[in-house]
C-alpha cells in the first residue's frame, strides 16, 4: 500500500497485491497467480493518484522477463492485472532446469482513448522460456527466449502514438555464468 503524495504533489492512494497457488515436488514446480497494481480510472476525475509506483523495481521477478512494466516506466496509468502460470522442471541430477512462464496482461482500471472511447482492457500476453545446463560446479550455460504479443491498448499504456509500434516483440539470449 502506498500513501502520502506523489512526485507531482497529488494525494497518493495506491496498492499492489499478489495471490498465488504453488505445487512443488523434487522435479516439478507450478505456480498459478495474479498480480494486481491499482491505477487511475480515466473516466473519473479525482485529485488522488491511484497509480501504484514500483519505485526501485525488482527486475524480472514480476510481470514478465521482457520488463514491459518495470520501475523505469512504472505500471500503466490504468494499473496492471497480470494473470500468470509458471512451470519449472529440475532434472533428477539437477544438471538441467527449464521454466516456462505465461502472462496475461490487462488494465486494472477503465481507460479511454483520445476520442473518449473505452479502451479494450487487454494489453497482451507474454511467454518466457529459460533453460540452464550445469556444466560443472563453477559454470552454467543459460538460454532464454521471450515473446510478447501486445494489443493496441499497449501503445496507450506505454504512452506511444497509436499505430506507431510493432505489436510483437521477441528477445533471446545465450549466457555463460562463471562462478569463482
Amino acid at each position: 500500500y502506498q500513501t502520502g503524495h506523489d512526485k507531482d504533489g497529488l494525494a497518493l492512494d495506491a496498492y499492489s497485491s499478489t495471490l498465488s497457488l504453488q505445487f512443488q515436488n523434487k522435479q516439478l514446480n507450478y505456480v498459478l497467480g495474479w498480480d494486481f497494481l491499482s491505477g487511475n480510472d480515466s473516466f473519473s476525475s479525482t485529485s488522488t493518484n491511484h497509480r501504484f509506483d514500483p519505485l526501485y523495481g525488482t527486475p524480472h521477478k514480476f510481470w514478465g522477463l521482457m520488463d514491459y512494466f518495470y520501475a523505469g516506466t512504472g505500471s500503466p496509468v490504468g494499473g496492471l492485472s497480470d494473470i500468470y502460470f509458471k512451470s519449472k522442471y529440475n532434472s533428477i541430477n539437477n544438471k538441467i532446469t527449464s521454466s516456462i512462464d505465461l502472462h496475461y496482461f490487462s488494465f486494472a482500471a477503465n481507460q479511454k482513448s483520445i476520442d473518449n472511447q473505452k479502451l479494450n482492457p487487454f494489453l497482451g500476453f507474454e511467454v518466457d522460456w529459460v533453460s540452464n545446463f550445469t556444466i560443472n560446479q563453477s559454470s552454467i550455460l543459460e538460454f532464454g527466449i521471450s515473446y510478447m504479443n501486445a494489443s493496441d491498448s499497449m501503445e496507450y499504456a506505454k504512452g506511444l502514438t497509436l499505430g506507431s509500434s510493432q505489436k510483437q516483440s521477441f528477445w533471446s539470449y545465450l549466457q555463460l555464468n562463471l562462478f569463482f
